[in-house]
């Protein structure tokens, strides 16, 4: 049973401008009266984490390492769409809902993300189905920075206007990828190549998804998507013919870390004109 009483989840932009203040110069105390918040709170979002691999919005846009983001975006998108992250309790809880097909992809991420003693046990929703509980305290800091989903999955939205234009690729692979029952990744089959995808549902907070929607316009080249509320509180993106296609060959140029199911549109076998002059194509 989810416990009804949740720690409070700051806004990753706040946690953006305070760390950015603090870098700047400020004092604690002066953050403290700028941004309307007790010191003590202040004195945590500056603190600096024990493992340092692991990049808030603010760390990523340093030029120093941004190249270490592209795998930890990536499992941002996955976590932010297969993923709820419980702050309360003893330890903070990832709960990853996982197509049965991809448990090894699990072991991946937590190689990726985790340098301490992290715990994954492995249970059956009767509404979910097959789910992966995840404890490690640093990668659950670091995912509250990210706005990582909560207990309400309309609680939490990953501030896309803080991701690096050139690691946005990454973030909307994993966001792709962790959409469990979306298309294209909710079929049996994956396409076998881009131009194959004719069909691309993204669900999330609404806010959220425009902000991607806006951010994959102006870098991947596609015309707007249609953005639809549901019952459940959430909203879906989605994207036809054309515009999805070109999302997935935006989304998976240069990947760096993948579903191994996927590597059909890692090395797509898109059609090659023949040189016989016949202007037929092969495979």
């Amino acid at each position: 049973m989810t416990p009804t009483r949740r720690p409070p989840r700051r806004d990753p932009y706040q946690l953006f401008h305070i760390q950015s203040d603090f870098a700047a110069g400020l004092a604690p105390h002066q953050i403290a009266a700028k941004h309307g918040l007790p010191l003590p709170a202040v004195l945590r979002i500056i603190r600096r984490r024990k493992d340092e691999r692991l990049l808030n919005p603010f760390n990523l846009r340093q030029g120093a390492v941004r190249s270490r983001g592209a795998t930890q975006l990536y499992w941002v998108g996955y976590i932010a769409a297969a993923g709820r992250l419980f702050l309360q309790g003893s330890v903070p809880t990832l709960v990853l809902t996982v197509d049965r097909r991809d448990t090894d992809h699990v072991t991946t991420m937590i190689d990726d993300l985790c340098t301490g003693h992290p715990t994954c046990e492995w249970c059956e929703s009767s509404r979910d189905g097959l789910q992966a509980y995840v404890r490690d305290r640093e990668l659950a800091q670091m995912l509250a920075e990210w706005g990582a989903p909560g207990a309400d999955p309309s609680e939490g939205s990953v501030p896309v206007a803080l991701i690096p234009s050139s690691l946005l690729s990454h973030f909307v692979r994993g966001y792709l990828e962790g959409g469990r029952g979306m298309p294209p990744f909710g079929r049996r089959h994956v396409p076998l190549s881009h131009s194959a995808v004719r069909h691309i549902a993204l669900e999330g907070p609404k806010e959220f998804l425009a902000g991607l929607n806006a951010a994959l316009s102006k870098h991947a080249g596609t015309s707007a998507g249609d953005i639809r509320a549901r019952r459940n509180g959430l909203a879906i993106l989605t994207y036809r013919g054309r515009a999805a296609a070109r999302i997935v060959q935006f989304a998976y140029r240069g990947a760096e870390r993948s579903l191994p199911r996927t590597a059909s549109l890692r090395h797509p076998e898109e059609p090659s004109r023949s040189r016989n002059g016949a202007g037929s194509s092969t495979r």
